[in-house]
């Protein structure tokens, strides 16, 4: 045996008595790995993955896009016909018999179209054939036929959309025929009958010719009531009168500031 072999035996002898004796003796730490022998470490995912699949994304709304007609200002347009109907005549403004002379000199005139006789209102029946018709297609549009000496001047109007005063919806000029202008209004209600109502209790001039009016209803049940008065062209008189109806709820100047 040769002497290193002699010494590495004696050691482990006195190695073995010593553990009899003690528990210090241990095996020599291992040597330290080289770091291309360290094992990696897994990465740590900042935040878990989603299990949802990606939305596609919305579709422009067709309000919001610029392009839309939606988006932009449509330009205004007419009101379309009103669905009441036409009005028709109640208690003297029915058509009679004796009428007719004023709706055929109505119908004569080129251009008028004038419905059946249960659509006409007569607001006045004058003497010589002479006298006012009146029919509204609707509530906002209405025509109106001063007749005289069997020719009638007819004018179709819509009513305008404001007025200045509570219940009067038109005051306005129908022509003037033999040095008298005829005046026309529309008020709301069926408050007849309209009379001159003087100042001071003073009587109207013989200028101011008398007040007719005439009531018309529609399917709606809407109810105006349609008035004609004369008055001699350029003849002034002092203190108007007012028009009022029977009950008073309803005046207005027989030549109001915005007859036309």
């Amino acid at each position: 045996m040769g002497r290193t072999a002699v010494v590495m035996a004696m050691a482990m002898a006195g190695c073995g008595l010593a553990v009899l004796a003690t528990a210090s003796c241990a095996m020599p730490p291992a040597p330290p790995m080289s770091p291309g022998a360290l094992p990696k470490a897994a990465p740590v995912p900042t935040s878990a993955p989603s299990l949802k699949p990606p939305l596609s994304p919305s579709p422009p709304s067709p309000s919001a896009s610029p392009s839309s007609p939606s988006a932009s200002a449509s330009p205004s347009s007419p009101a379309p016909p009103s669905g009441s109907g036409p009005a028709v005549p109640v208690g003297d403004g029915v058509v009679t018999a004796a009428d007719q002379p004023l709706l055929a000199a109505a119908r004569q005139e080129a251009g008028a179209a004038v419905p059946g006789d249960d659509a006409v209102i007569v607001i006045n029946r004058g003497p010589s054939g002479t006298g006012q018709l009146a029919w509204m297609p609707d509530e906002r549009s209405y025509c109106l036929a001063v007749v005289r000496e069997a020719r009638a001047r007819t004018s179709c109007k819509a009513l305008p959309a404001s007025w200045a005063r509570i219940g009067v919806r038109l005051v306005t000029t129908g022509g003037t025929t033999a040095a008298r202008t005829v005046f026309f209004a529309v008020v709301d209600g069926g408050h007849g009958p309209y009379g001159y109502q003087g100042r001071a209790g003073a009587a109207p001039g013989p200028d101011m010719g008398p007040v007719h009016d005439a009531t018309a209803v529609f399917a709606s049940g809407r109810t105006l009531s349609l008035l004609t008065y004369e008055r001699t062209v350029g003849v002034l008189t002092p203190g108007d009168h007012d028009i009022c109806s029977a009950d008073n709820a309803i005046c207005f100047p027989a030549l109001d500031a915005y007859a036309g």
